[in-house]
C-alpha cells in the first residue's frame, strides 16, 4: 500500500477536520480523530484489504506529524532562548532575528541528537533534509511534514557561535507549542526549564518518538524577537502555502477518481472481481518490498530537501493508491530508445574477380608505360572458371570481360534475375542436389574479369584461374595465378630486380570510381624514395603497368605495398629471370596476407638435394629462400617453423633473425630434404613473408621459380579450378590447432564426386591430390572450419612449378551502416 493514500486521509495541523475511510480504528489519539466510514457493500474483497492497509499508513502519518510537532517547539524554544541571551549582550544593538527552525527529516535518516548541541540547531543540511535515496512510497521516510516552517540560514549558524551555544541551553516552555502568540507569557518560565530542553536535545534519535508525544502536550514561549521573525519570513511562508494548495488540488483529483472508481465496483461487482484478489496482494507484496529497500537505501545516501521529497511521495503514491483500488495492475509504458547502429549486407551482387594478364617479354621502356612482345612460339596460356549451383542444381550465370566490360564472354547462361533471387533448396521434382560447370578458354592475354551471378541473394561457389606454359623463348617455364577481388591495399614479398630479373606490376582498376594509387618499396637498407609512385591516377576501367626495376636498382630482395583511395583495384606482378641467354624462371609473385606477427607460407616444394646441388654450383643463389619484410620502422626480430606431415620438422636457423627497419631478409631453405611443406614466420613486429622456390638440375639447361607467399585461412566453402597445363596438388596446414577440411572433387563433366573428409593435426602439413580421387578432375570445392591454410603447388615436365594461392570465399556487396533504431 502506498504512501499516497495516507496523504489524502490525514492533513496537516491546518486541517484537523478533515476525514478519511478507515476499516479498523487508529492505534493513536491522532489516528482516533479521523472516525472510519462504512465500506459498501458492493467493494471486493481486495477493496477492503486496501482500505485496511491504507488505515494502518494513515496512523503512521498521524504519529509522524506528532514527531515532527515536538521538533518543531523544540527548535522555537531554542532560538527563543538564543535571541534572549543575544539581547542581554547586545543591548545597544538591535536584536538579528534568527532563522526559523530547519524541518527535520525523518528519524531513521537524521543524525544522533547525542551529539554537541550546536550541530543539533546549527546544521540544517544534516536535520531538514531527507536522504536523497528516499523513494516515493517508503513511509518510513517520505512522511509529510507541516511546511509552515521556514528553512534556517545556514550563514546565520555559522556568523554567530554564541547564539548556537545559547540554543544548547534554551528552554523548552508550553508556549513554544502554541506559535508566537503565547510566547509572551510564557517568558518568565523559560530560566527555570532551560537545564531539561538541553537534556532533551541530547536524547539519541531512536528515542524521539516519545519525546515527540511528551512534547505535543506541552507549550513552549517564543520572545518577541522570534515573531518579528515569522513576519520577516512571509515570502517563504508563501511558498508553502503555495505548496500546501497543490497539494490539495491533487488530493482532490484523486478522491473524485476514487470515488468514481469505487462507483464502478458497485455496478460491476461479480464473481470475478474475486479473482483479482492474488493480483492485488502480488502487487501489495511488491510495494512493501520496495519500501524496505528504499529505507535502506536512504539510510546511506546524501540529504535532499524535505519539500521535494514530499511532492515526489506524494505523486507516487497518487498511482500506487490507484492501481490498487482497481485491483489490477497496469504496465508501464516502455521507455523510447534509439538501437545502436548496425552493419548490415544488401542482397548480394555479382561476385567479380580480376584476372592477371598473360606473361609477355619487356620490349622497351618509356617511363612507367613499358611495351611487351611475346616470349616464346609455344605457349599455351588460358582462363578455367567453375560455378557451382545451388540445391535446386541451378547453375549461376559466369562470363568474361575486358576491364571495361566490352568483349564479354558468357560461360554459363545467366538466369533471369527474378528467378534467380528465389531461394530455392530443391529442383522441380523435388530433389535436391548440386552439380556444376567447368569452362576454359584459350588466347585471353589481357586482364579479364570474372563474373559470377548470385542465386537465392547469396554469392555462389566459384573462381578463377590463369594458367600460363611456355616451352621456349625467354619466358619458358610455369605460371598460375588466382583471379582476385578487388581491394583496397595489397602487399608483395620477395620481388627482384637484380641483373637478368624483371619484376612488372600491372595495376587494375576495375570499378565506376577514379583510384588514387600509392606505392611503397622496401629494400635491403630500408624504404626506397619513389616520390613518382605516391599519386598514380587509375581511370574506371584502365590499367597500368610499373617496371619496378626503374624505382629499385639490382635489389635481390624488395617487398612493396600498394594502397588505393577511391575505386578498389587489383595488383598482380609478372617476375622473369634469364641466367645470361639462359631461362630462369617466370611467375607470378601472388599478394601476401596482411602485415602481422604470425605468417603462414602454404604449399612450398623443395627439389631433391641432389638436383639443388647441381643447379646452385655455379650460382649461389639458386636455391630456395625465404624472404622476410618488416613492415615497421622499429624492425622486427623472428624464427622460423617448418611443418611437415608428422609435424614440425627440425631445421637450425639462427636464433637471433631479425630485419632491420622497414627492410628486407633472405634465409637459405636449401637445409630442407625434397617434399612438401608449410614455413610458418612468428615475429615480434607485423611483417610480410614468401618463399622462392627453384626446380631445375642442370645450369646449363633452363630451371624454373615460383613464389609461394604467406596466406589468410580460408572461411567457408569455396572452389578452385585446376590449371589447364600441369599437375596441380593442394598443400593444406593447421597451425594452432586441428583442423578438419571436407574436399570435393569436381569432374570434367561438372558432376560432383563424394566429399572426402581430411583430417589435419595442429602443427602438421598434408598434401591432397585430386586425382586420387577422379582421373578427370578439373575443380576442388573446400569447406573449412575456418582454421586451414591452402596454397596449390602445380608441377610439370622436370623443370616447371608454380604456385596459387587459395582464392577467399565469394561476398556480396560491402556491408553499410543501417541505423535500425531511428
Amino acid at each position: 500500500m502506498s504512501d499516497e493514500k495516507n496523504v489524502n486521509s490525514a492533513d496537516s495541523a491546518d486541517k484537523p477536520a478533515e476525514q478519511v475511510p478507515s476499516p479498523k480504528p487508529a492505534a493513536s489519539p491522532q489516528e482516533s480523530a479521523a472516525p472510519s466510514q462504512p465500506v459498501s457493500a458492493a467493494l471486493s474483497r481486495a477493496e477492503q484489504k486496501a482500505a485496511k492497509a491504507k488505515a494502518k499508513v494513515d496512523a503512521k502519518l498521524e504519529k509522524a506529524r506528532a514527531k515532527e510537532a515536538q521538533q518543531r517547539a523544540k527548535m522555537d524554544a531554542k532560538n527563543a532562548a538564543k535571541e534572549q541571551k543575544a539581547q542581554a549582550k547586545e543591548t545597544a544593538k538591535p536584536a538579528a532575528a534568527p532563522a526559523a527552525a530547519p524541518e527535520t527529516e525523518p528519524a531513521e535518516a537524521s543524525e544522533p541528537s547525542s551529539e554537541k548541541p550546536s550541530k543539533a540547531a546549527g546544521t540544517p543540511a544534516a536535520v531538514a533534509e531527507p536522504a536523497s535515496g528516499a523513494k516515493p512510497g517508503d513511509t518510513s521516510e517520505t512522511e509529510d511534514q507541516p511546511a509552515a516552517a521556514p528553512a534556517q540560514d545556514p550563514a546565520s549558524s555559522e556568523a554567530h557561535p554564541a547564539h548556537q551555544a545559547a540554543s544548547s541551553s534554551t528552554p523548552f516552555t508550553p508556549a513554544a507549542a502554541h506559535g508566537p502568540k503565547a510566547a509572551h507569557k510564557a517568558e518568565p518560565e523559560q530560566a527555570e526549564s532551560g537545564k531539561a530542553s538541553a537534556d532533551k536535545a541530547e536524547t539519541p534519535a531512536d528515542d524521539s518518538g516519545q519525546a515527540a508525544q511528551a512534547a505535543v502536550a506541552t507549550p513552549a514561549a517564543t520572545t518577541p524577537a522570534a515573531a518579528s521573525r515569522d513576519n520577516a519570513e512571509e515570502p517563504e511562508n508563501a511558498k508553502v502555502s503555495m505548496r500546501r494548495r497543490k497539494l490539495e488540488k491533487i488530493r482532490a483529483a484523486e478522491a473524485a477518481k476514487e470515488e468514481q472508481a469505487h462507483k464502478a465496483q458497485a455496478t460491476e461487482a461479480s464473481p470475478a472481481s474475486e479473482s483479482t484478489e492474488g493480483k492485488v496482494n502480488a502487487r501489495r507484496k511488491k510495494l512493501e518490498t520496495a519500501r524496505i529497500a528504499a529505507s535502506k537505501d536512504a539510510a546511506a545516501a546524501p540529504a535532499r530537501r524535505k519539500t521535494g521529497a514530499v511532492l515526489l511521495s506524494l505523486a507516487a503514491v497518487i498511482a500506487a493508491g490507484a492501481v490498487v483500488a482497481g485491483g489490477s495492475v497496469v504496465a508501464p509504458k516502455a521507455a523510447e530508445r534509439t538501437l545502436p547502429a548496425a552493419v548490415t549486407n544488401l542482397p548480394a551482387g555479382d561476385a567479380s574477380s580480376i584476372c592477371a594478364p598473360t606473361p609477355q617479354l619487356l620490349k622497351g621502356v618509356d617511363g612507367t608505360d613499358p611495351q611487351f612482345a611475346a616470349g616464346a612460339k609455344e605457349v599455351s596460356s588460358n582462363l578455367r572458371g567453375i560455378a557451382v549451383s545451388d540445391l535446386a542444381k541451378r547453375i549461376p550465370g559466369s562470363s568474361f570481360a575486358k576491364l571495361d566490360g566490352s568483349s564479354e564472354r558468357s560461360l554459363t547462361e545467366r538466369i533471369a534475375e527474378a528467378e534467380a533471387l528465389e531461394a530455392r533448396g530443391s529442383d522441380d521434382d523435388g530433389q535436391t542436389g548440386r552439380t556444376s560447370k567447368i569452362s576454359t578458354i584459350n588466347d585471353v592475354d589481357d586482364a579479364q574479369v570474372y563474373s559470377l551471378q548470385p542465386l537465392g541473394g547469396l554469392a555462389s561457389e566459384g573462381s578463377a584461374l590463369r594458367s600460363y606454359q611456355a616451352k621456349d623463348g625467354d619466358l619458358a617455364g610455369l605460371a598460375t595465378a588466382t583471379c582476385q577481388a578487388p581491394a583496397s591495399n595489397w602487399r608483395f614479398t620477395g620481388l627482384q630486380t637484380s641483373t637478368g630479373s624483371t619484376s612488372v606490376m600491372n595495376l587494375s582498376n576495375p570499378t565506376h570510381t577514379t583510384a588514387q594509387i600509392s606505392v611503397r618499396l622496401r629494400g635491403p637498407e630500408g624504404l626506397i624514395d619513389t616520390p613518382t609512385l605516391q599519386s598514380i591516377v587509375l581511370a574506371p576501367g584502365q590499367s597500368r603497368a610499373l617496371v619496378l626495376g626503374g624505382y629499385a636498382q639490382n635489389m635481390d630482395s624488395v617487398s612493396a605495398e600498394v594502397t588505393s583511395v577511391g575505386g578498389k583495384i587489383t595488383a598482380s606482378v609478372q617476375q622473369a629471370a634469364l641466367r645470361g641467354l639462359t631461362p630462369s624462371g617466370v611467375d607470378f609473385v601472388a599478394p601476401n596476407a596482411s602485415a602481422s606477427n604470425t605468417q603462414v607460407i602454404p604449399g612450398v616444394w623443395i627439389d631433391e638435394k641432389s638436383n639443388a646441388d647441381a643447379l646452385s654450383k655455379e650460382d649461389s643463389s639458386l636455391v630456395p629462400q625465404l624472404h622476410v619484410s618488416a613492415t615497421g620502422s622499429s624492425g622486427a626480430g623472428y624464427k622460423v617453423k617448418v611443418l611437415g606431415k608428422d609435424g614440425e620438422v627440425a631445421a637450425s636457423f639462427d636464433d637471433n633473425l631479425a630485419v632491420a627497419s622497414n627492410a628486407t631478409d633472405v634465409q637459405s631453405l636449401k637445409q630442407l630434404a625434397g617434399g612438401y611443406y608449410t614455413i610458418v614466420v612468428e615475429s615480434d613486429a607485423p611483417v610480410t613473408a614468401a618463399v622462392r622456390m627453384v626446380r631445375g638440375s642442370n645450369p646449363k639447361d633452363s630451371s624454373d621459380t615460383a613464389w609461394a607467399a604467406s596466406s589468410n585461412v580460408l572461411a567457408g566453402t569455396q572452389a578452385m579450378p585446376l590449371p589447364a597445363n600441369g599437375t596441380g596438388k593442394f598443400s593444406l596446414a593447421a597451425v594452432d590447432s586441428d583442423s578438419s577440411v571436407e574436399a570435393t572433387v569436381v569432374h570434367q563433366d561438372g558432376k560432383l564426386s563424394k566429399g572426402r573428409k581430411l583430417e589435419i593435426s595442429a602443427g602438421s602439413s598434408i598434401v591432397f591430390d585430386p586425382k586420387t580421387v577422379a582421373d578427370d578432375a578439373q575443380a576442388v570445392i573446400f569447406s573449412t572450419d575456418a582454421n586451414t591454410f591452402i596454397g596449390a603447388v602445380t608441377l610439370s615436365s622436370e623443370r616447371s612449378i608454380a604456385w596459387a594461392a587459395m582464392p577467399q570465399a565469394n561476398a556480396g556487396r560491402d556491408g553499410i551502416v543501417v541505423n535500425i533504431g531511428g
